[in-house]
């Protein structure tokens, strides 16, 4: 009778924690209405199925979760550029939340933010490198019936991402890697590149294989493995002359001549002059080839989250201020200020995202959103901006269906904040757009914007230049 006693006082114990999730040691006796003895008592002999947060009286406690038989918790690993995995912590389930418990140092974002590790749902970290955008959807489809997750990914829960990891997170975006599984897929992946023409391609033969990636692509064929951003894209692993391989995301236009395919295949173009102008103004980009094939325009980007062997680790914008509490900005001159007023990022690193804001601004770039730019991800702070990306005219892409009408261009005069900031960028978009119109593979259409866009760039350097 005693020991069904004790099962029903844990009972108790365990429906309350996992209705109100991590909660502290003082507030469950008194909604228990049992004394602290008592309750430790209980907490024992729930055993390992309770996580103890904090000591003394700061204690709090958690539920542990099984989270869809996959277990309770589970490794967590970076790798970095030479392609050596390390134990970052592990990671483990619970009701109403997620606990990470370090390997070694906390990192100092951690230690700052997390102190006791508990995060409110899935780590901000984690569901960054979540599928979406273009290849996110097709992903979703792809492993629907396998993960028995939902098809449509706008469905996807906390649960639906972790499952991912767990099971097909050997590729992602990043450095990060949770569970031995995906572990050794990646590790596995590392040794089939030089060993195996099919986890290659030759940069010879670019011109014939790019076309049949973009075919399967549109038929909603899984090509590499997950990227965001809505532009069709497909990866994949380049070889150029029996040198270094490039891990490469390629962007393309539609195989059809229409004015909806010549203005994407315009914009692909910008997007190339876009970065070369940023190395000529020793700014950090992206580097890209473009290639014209099979009726299709493809920008070739190499990803800067890969070396030849390993992994550099990478967190969009919008997930830094979410997961590091700073609020959502509105643009990224607010966030360069929020971020830099706060720790999170270096005067001269802050400087750099205005800038980027700015010459974004001068040439059109009206998708500049939270995704669109990124830091570099590792345990010190503050941080370092990534090289530039998607940067590129979107005020003229077309529209959902199909729309090209006329747009508006009208750059946003310097305030004072920014004045010194806007004179070095709006030169550099000047010489986008002077690119632009002096290229014969741009349509006569587009030229024609670019050359009035020049001229507004002109006027605005004679009046605040």
């Amino acid at each position: 009778m005693k020991r069904n006693l004790n099962r029903i006082d844990t009972s108790r114990l365990a429906l309350e924690l996992q209705a109100r999730g991590v909660t502290p040691a003082r507030s469950l006796s008194e909604s228990l209405e049992i004394s602290q003895p008592t309750l430790s008592r209980w907490i024992a002999q729930l055993g390992s199925s309770v996580e103890r947060i904090g000591a003394a009286r700061q204690a709090q406690y958690a539920l542990r979760r099984d989270v869809r038989n996959f277990g309770t918790s589970w490794p967590l690993y970076r790798m970095d550029e030479k392609g050596n995995s390390h134990a970052v912590g592990e990671l483990r389930a619970l009701h109403g939340g997620f606990r990470l418990i370090p390997s070694g140092n906390s990192p100092a974002w951690l230690v700052r933010e997390y102190p006791d590790g508990v995060f409110p749902g899935l780590p901000f970290f984690l569901q960054d490198v979540a599928p979406q955008g273009y290849l996110g959807r097709t992903v979703a489809r792809e492993v629907s019936a396998r993960l028995s997750v939902p098809g449509d990914l706008r469905n996807w829960q906390d649960d639906d991402i972790l499952a991912y990891l767990l099971y097909e997170g050997d590729d992602l975006p990043g450095n990060f890697i949770l569970g031995d599984r995906a572990l050794e897929r990646a590790l596995r992946r590392i040794e089939a590149v030089p060993t195996s023409a099919r986890a290659w391609t030759a940069a010879a033969d670019r011109a014939s294989i790019y076309p049949e990636r973009a075919t399967a692509a549109q038929r909603g064929e899984l090509v590499g493995s997950s990227a965001g951003g809505e532009q069709p894209k497909f990866l994949l692993t380049v070889r150029r002359s029996s040198g270094p391989f490039s891990y490469v995301i390629v962007k393309f236009s539609a195989a059809e001549e229409s004015p909806v395919s010549r203005r994407w295949a315009d914009l692909l173009l910008c997007e190339h002059f876009a970065a070369e102008v940023l190395a000529t103004q020793g700014k950090a980009g992206a580097r890209t080839k473009v290639l014209d094939a099979g009726g299709r325009r493809f920008l070739e980007v190499e990803r800067f989250d890969r070396t030849d062997v390993g992994r550099r680790g990478l967190l969009s914008l919008g997930m830094l201020e979410d997961g590091l509490s700073t609020g959502a900005s509105p643009d990224w001159l607010a966030s360069a200020n929020l971020l830099e007023s706060t720790g999170w990022l270096a005067p001269e690193q802050s400087a750099d995202l205005c800038w980027r804001w700015c010459f974004g601004d001068l040439i059109g770039n009206s998708d500049m959103h939270r995704t669109n730019t990124s830091v570099v991800f590792d345990d010190a702070v503050p941080f370092r901006l990534t090289p530039s990306y998607d940067m590129l005219p979107m005020l003229w892409a077309p529209g959902a269906q199909g729309d090209l009408g006329q747009r508006i261009f009208a750059p946003r005069p310097p305030l004072p904040a920014i004045a010194t900031i806007w004179k070095e960028a709006a030169p550099a978009a000047l010489s986008f757009w002077s690119r632009v119109v002096a290229d014969d593979r741009i349509s006569g259409e587009f030229r024609a914007i670019a050359q009035a866009a020049g001229a507004t760039i002109q006027g605005m350097l004679t009046r605040f230049g």
